[in-house]
C-alpha cells in the first residue's frame, strides 16, 4: 500500500499513478423527468446517465495517470430524501437508505470488494484492490451531512482519496473537509426547498381535488376521473361479497380463476385487492397523507374537518366502505403471528378439534379431490393420532345445520350497531374541541387533555364496531337448506361456527375403515 503522506500530496497534485478507482454512478430519482440530462453539461446535478457518468470518471481517472478498476452503481437513488427505519424497541429513526455508497465503504477499508456491489470493469475482478473513488462532483457523493461524516471517517482514518472531476472535491486534508461540510449544507438546503415547493404544490393539487399521477386506478379510466363500470361493478360485488362472509383470499383466488388482472395485468393478491378496497379513493374522497398512517385514514379534509371530494366519482358509499375497512384493517383482526390468521380452505377449518389433544385440526388434502381433518404431529404441537375423513365430517355438520336452523328464520337484515350514535357525538366533540383551539391557541393546555381522553373512548368504540361488523358478516338468508348450494367455503364456516360452540373428532376405532359418525361429538351455541 501507497504511504500516507505520498498518497495525499499525489492526490493533491493530481498524479494517481499507481492509484486504483472505482466509480461511484449515482442516478437520481429527484431530478426533473422532462429534462435532457444527456446533454454535454458536466456537473453531477445535470447528469443523470450512467454511461455518462461512467465515461466521464473513467476518462479523469485515465487522464491522471491512474487505473479506473470497475463501478459502483446506484440507480434511482436519493442522497438526501430520508426513510423511517423501526428499530428494535418499537421507536423510529430517519435516514438516507444508501446501501452501495456503504458497501463501498466497506470495500475502501478492506481495500478490495467484499460488500458484492462493486461491478469490476473489463479486465478485472471482483478481488482487486480499490484505493480509492470518483464521483461527477460532491454532489452525486452525498447531500446529507450525516453521511458525509461517515465518508470523511473513511477518507481521513484509511487514507481514502475521494475525487471529482473537477478537482474540487478534496476529503483528506482539513481545508478539503470543511469545504465539504459547507458545500453539503447548501446542496441540503437546496433539496429541502425544493421538497418544500413540490409538497406546497401536491398540497394545492389535492385541495382542488385533482387525482395523482400514475397509473390508472382499477374501477377509473386513464383520466382517473371516469368510472369503467365493468371494474365498479366488480368492486361492489367484492364488497357484498365481504360483508357476507367471503374471505379476501377467496374472493382474489376466484378473480384470478377468472381471468381477471390488475390495471397492470398482474394476477391479483390478496395484498393488492385489500388495500384497494380500503383506498379513501372508494368513497370519491382525495387520497392524501403520510405514508406512516393506514391508508383509510389518508385522506385530505377541508378547514371544517370534512373528507375533501376528489374529481371522480365514488363507487361504494361511506357506510359499506367503512364497513369494508373494519372487516380487512379493523383494529381486532387477528394478526400474523395469532391463533387462527392462517387460511383457512375447509368449511371447518378452525373449528374442529382433536378429541384426543384438544388442539385445532388441519386439512390435508388427498387424490379425487378428497381430504382429511388430521391433527398435528407432535413436532408440529399436535398427537398425531385423530384422522377421519372431510367429506363425510362435512356432510355430517351441514345436515345437523339443517335440523337446527330449518325451524328458526336466519336474519335477513342485520340490527344496527348500537353504539353508531356514541360514536357520532365523540366525533362532533372531538372537532368542536379542535376548533376552540384553532380560535385560541393558548387553551392548548386544557383543551389537548380532553381532546385525549375522547379520542381514547372513540378507539374504544370503533373496535366495538369493528367486533360488530365482523361477527354480522354472515350471508343472509331465510332459507338455509335451499340456499346452502350457493354459499362458498367461507360463509358455510361461519354459519357452522356461529351454530356450534366446538366440532369434536374422536380418535378411530381400531380395525374399522369407514368413517364411523359417533366420532363427532358437536356442541351447540
Amino acid at each position: 500500500m501507497q504511504p500516507q503522506l505520498n498518497i495525499i500530496e499525489r492526490v493533491q497534485r493530481r498524479n494517481l499513478t499507481g492509484l486504483k478507482f472505482a466509480g461511484l454512478v449515482r442516478l437520481s430519482f429527484e431530478l426533473l423527468a422532462d429534462t435532457d440530462y444527456t446533454g454535454p453539461i458536466l456537473t453531477g446535478n445535470d447528469i443523470n446517465n450512467r454511461e455518462e457518468q461512467e465515461r466521464l470518471t473513467r476518462e479523469c481517472i485515465e487522464r491522471l495517470g491512474g487505473t479506473y478498476v470497475g463501478t459502483y452503481n446506484e440507480p434511482d437513488t436519493s442522497a438526501w430524501k430520508k426513510k423511517r427505519i423501526k428499530q428494535p424497541d418499537g421507536s423510529y429513526k430517519y435516514r438516507v437508505i444508501r446501501p452501495v455508497l456503504y458497501g463501498a465503504l466497506d470495500d475502501l477499508k478492506a481495500s478490495r470488494s467484499v460488500s458484492g456491489h462493486f461491478i469490476p470493469a473489463e479486465g478485472f475482478d471482483k478481488n482487486t484492490q480499490i484505493d480509492g473513488i470518483v464521483v461527477l462532483d460532491l454532489d452525486r457523493l452525498t447531500r446529507d451531512q450525516r453521511t458525509l461524516e461517515d465518508i470523511i471517517e473513511v477518507a481521513e482514518n484509511y487514507t481514502r482519496p475521494f475525487i471529482d472531476i473537477t478537482g474540487t472535491l478534496d476529503l483528506l486534508t482539513e481545508n478539503g473537509r470543511d469545504n465539504a461540510r459547507m458545500l453539503v449544507t447548501m446542496a441540503g438546503k437546496q433539496s429541502s426547498a425544493t421538497s418544500r415547493r413540490g409538497k406546497q404544490s401536491h398540497l394545492s393539487r389535492a385541495m382542488r381535488g385533482i387525482p395523482v399521477g400514475g397509473n390508472r386506478p382499477f374501477g377509473w379510466a386513464e383520466d382517473k376521473r371516469t368510472l369503467v363500470y365493468r371494474e365498479a361493478i366488480q368492486i361492489r360485488a367484492a364488497a357484498r361479497l365481504l360483508l357476507a362472509g367471503v374471505g379476501a383470499s377467496t374472493i382474489v383466488r376466484k378473480w384470478n380463476e377468472t381471468g381477471r388482472v390488475t390495471t397492470k395485468g398482474n394476477p391479483w393478491r390478496r395484498r393488492t385487492f385489500a388495500l384497494m378496497m380500503i383506498s379513501p379513493r372508494m368513497v370519491g374522497w382525495r387520497v392524501y397523507g403520510s405514508q406512516s398512517k393506514p391508508l383509510h385514514e389518508r385522506y385530505l379534509t377541508d378547514e371544517s374537518g370534512q373528507p375533501v371530494k376528489g374529481q371522480y366519482p365514488a363507487i361504494l358509499d361511506e357506510k359499506t366502505w367503512r364497513d369494508v375497512v373494519y372487516l380487512l384493517a379493523g383494529p381486532d383482526r387477528p394478526k400474523q403471528n395469532q391463533p387462527n390468521a392462517g387460511k383457512a380452505s375447509q368449511m371447518l377449518s378452525t373449528i374442529i378439534r382433536c378429541g384426543n389433544c384438544g388442539k385445532k385440526l388441519t386439512v390435508q388434502p388427498k387424490p379425487v379431490e378428497r381430504f382429511d381433518y388430521a391433527c398435528k404431529s407432535p413436532a408440529a404441537g399436535g398427537c398425531g393420532k385423530v384422522c377421519g375423513s372431510g367429506i363425510a365430517i362435512d356432510g355430517l355438520v351441514t345436515e345437523l345445520i339443517f335440523a337446527r336452523l330449518e325451524n328458526q328464520t336466519v336474519i335477513a337484515t342485520a340490527t344496527a350497531w348500537q353504539g353508531e350514535d356514541d360514536l357520532k357525538q365523540l366525533n362532533t366533540t372531538k372537532d368542536n374541541l379542535l376548533a376552540q383551539f384553532k380560535e385560541n391557541n393558548d387553551m392548548g393546555k386544557y383543551i389537548w387533555p380532553e381532546v385525549r381522553k375522547v379520542e381514547t373512548d372513540i378507539a374504544e368504540l370503533m373496535k366495538e364496531r369493528a367486533a360488530y361488523v365482523r361477527s354480522t358478516a354472515t350471508p343472509k338468508s331465510t332459507n338455509i337448506r335451499e340456499s346452502w348450494p350457493t354459499l362458498i367455503v367461507d360463509q358455510r364456516r361461519a354459519i357452522a361456527a356461529e351454530n356450534f360452540e366446538a366440532v369434536i373428532l374422536q380418535p378411530a376405532t381400531k380395525g374399522s375403515n369407514r368413517f364411523n359418525p359417533e366420532r363427532l361429538v358437536v356442541v351447540p351455541r
